[in-house]
């Protein structure tokens, strides 16, 4: 589910309903029913209907252990936010006044007339041979053969909210220097798109490129620029990645906020 849904539901529960957004903050899969009613001094009941109600719009779910077993506290779930919904500040959900509706409808007219940004294309090998003396840089990742694969799938979910995404290189190592791929096209892409449907939400589409550069097979992986509508979140630790030059950094919530409104952070 997208970030945008998630938000809309929210605004259309807490409107009207302070106690109720009272609840959803104190939720953080430590506190049970029994221990929210207390600090807002709220009947137990009145409680577990909201928290029905927020489980209802997916914006809550109980907790799990590392077995995967529900987690209780004197016999009462514990519940905690949804991934998506972890670091986002509560005036997300506030009621949506005349000037924010106005402001909104500016920037989807800023949006709907800013020209497609252009995929990046897939280099030849000489030009291949000219980013590995260049090095690594906001649109190219090296990777050497044989890398965990998890770590090339955090590097595209970081690339997939940036505007122009990026070429990910599998078979040169960090210092440019070509080594090749250690497996076949077919084999590589099937290893990769499993790992992006299993760990990236929502599912992205990326494709897989090969390149003959100085006798050695170089895999390529071509991320898509940023859709403006869809947050990609590494499903592993419920997080919002964004790639700034070479490195992947955690998005801050003001970075998450830019990003709910269409706006590009990189």
């Amino acid at each position: 589910m997208r970030l945008q849904e998630l938000i809309t539901r929210g605004r259309f529960i807490f409107s009207g309903a302070p106690k109720r957004l009272e609840v959803f903050q104190l939720i953080d899969g430590k506190r049970n029913a029994k221990d929210i009613a207390i600090r807002t001094g709220r009947k137990l009941n009145a409680v577990l209907n909201d928290i029905k109600k927020l489980k209802d719009l997916e914006l809550i779910q109980p907790r799990r252990d590392d077995q995967g077993n529900i987690v209780k506290k004197d016999g009462s779930t514990v519940y905690e936010k949804v991934p998506l919904l972890k670091h986002i500040p509560l005036s997300y959900f506030r009621d949506v006044t005349k000037r924010s509706y106005i402001l909104a409808q500016r920037r989807i007219q800023k949006r709907t007339s800013v020209k497609k940004i252009t995929p990046i294309r897939v280099p030849s090998a000489e030009e291949i041979l000219d980013i590995c003396k260049s090095g690594e840089s906001q649109i190219y990742e090296f990777k050497s053969p044989g890398v965990d694969v998890a770590k090339i799938t955090k590097e595209i979910a970081a690339f997939l909210n940036t505007k122009n995404g990026g070429l990910i290189f599998y078979g040169i190592d960090d210092d440019g220097v070509i080594i090749g791929s250690d497996k076949r096209r077919q084999d590589f892409d099937q290893m990769v798109q499993n790992s992006v449907r299993n760990t990236i939400s929502p599912s992205p589409n990326i494709e897989i490129k090969e390149r003959d550069v100085l006798g050695h097979k170089i895999l390529i992986i071509v991320v898509p620029p940023w859709d403006r509508e869809n947050i990609y979140m590494y499903r592993k630790d419920g997080r919002v990645y964004i790639r700034k030059g070479t490195n992947v950094f955690v998005a801050t919530p003001e970075e998450l906020k830019n990003l709910g409104r269409g706006e590009y952070v990189v």
